[in-house]
Parts: C-alpha cells; structure tokens; sequence
C-alpha cells in the first residue's frame, strides 16, 4: 500500500524507478497520481487539489500528458484520470504474469481445468494447502474472466460486423438486379 501524502510505501516502488525506465501513472480523476509524483520527487512538480470535503474524493486537475525526469534518472509520465481502463492481453499475457499459476495448472487433473471446482485441481490444492497466495489467486482468475469477456466481445463484434458486410452485399446485388443490369441479354 502506498499513501504519497504520509510518504508511506514509497520504497516499495523503488524497483521500478531505475535511470532510463520510464513508469506511467494511471487511474481515476483524482485519484493521486500528480500527489504520488510530487512525493517520488520530493517537490512540487505537478499541480494538485485538495481533496473534496463532501465526500473526500480527490478533484480533476491534471489536464494533460507530461513527463518529468526524477532524481533518480527514472522518468514518470502524469497523465490525466481516465474514465476507463481496459485490459489489452490475452489468455497466454496472463498466464505468464501468473507464473506461479501457470506451473501448477500443468499438473492438474483435467487440462481444461477451471480451477474452480474440478477434482484433481492442483492450483485449488495448492491454495488449500496455503502454498498459493490468495491475492494472487484471486487477480489471476479477475484477469482470466477480464479477457475471456473482452475476447467475447471482440468475437461478437467481428461476428456482427461479417453479417453487416454480407446483408450489404446482398442489398446491392437485389438492387443490381431490380435495375435490370443484372440480366443476361441476347
């Protein structure tokens, strides 16, 4: 957990703020992003707003995309709240960010394994045992269930789309044919 206003967890971000690499702050209109800047930098370098009183959410301020250079040669890209965010991977990109996940589905039971129910689920066994952690368990099959829905999606819509193509093919040879150019002539 990080909290930039108390400058706690802080460190933790450490392993990401290397010379040359540059990191991407995302999230919601005020959520702290500009806040999380100004304390890795350990100075005002992005404007911020205090926090609304009525409901104690952070305010929309930051405008536009723009990296700053830290002290530590790392650069940070502040960017303004998005209203959404959505996952841009597929089944194997989650797979490999779950590494640990992955090792155990191979030795399950069942290759279709949905690690939810099935007998002879190893990654079900391994949390059982507590030598999976929950967490982790838990963002993997979020992030399964993320992709399985946008691949879902995206098939539905090539799907939708073929049949547009098809039914304005066939439109236009009906029309060709009502206009009488589309007959043979002798």
């Amino acid at each position: 957990m990080v909290c930039a206003p108390e400058l706690r967890g802080l460190a933790e971000l450490d392993f990401a703020l290397v010379p040359g690499k540059t990191v991407v702050l995302l999230g919601s209109s005020g959520a702290g992003k500009s806040t999380l800047l100004n304390a890795l930098a350990g100075a005002d370098l992005a404007r911020t707003s205090e926090v609304r009183e009525d409901d104690q959410r952070g305010r929309h301020t930051t405008t536009h995309r723009q990296l700053y250079r830290l002290d530590s040669g790392a650069l940070v890209i502040d960017t303004p709240g998005m209203r959404e965010l959505q996952l841009w991977a597929d089944e194997g990109a989650v797979d490999s960010a779950f590494p640990e996940i992955e090792a155990l589905a191979e030795l399950c039971r069942f290759r279709d394994c949905g690690h939810e129910d099935e007998p002879g689920c190893a990654v079900l066994a391994a949390l059982e045992a507590g030598s999976l952690d929950r967490g982790r368990y838990s963002g993997w099959k979020k992030l399964a269930k993320e992709t399985a829905f946008l691949r879902a999606r995206e098939e539905g819509t090539a799907k939708e789309a073929e049949r547009r193509r098809w039914r304005s093919i066939e439109m236009s040879r009906r029309s060709f044919e009502k206009s009488g150019r589309g007959k043979n002539r002798d």
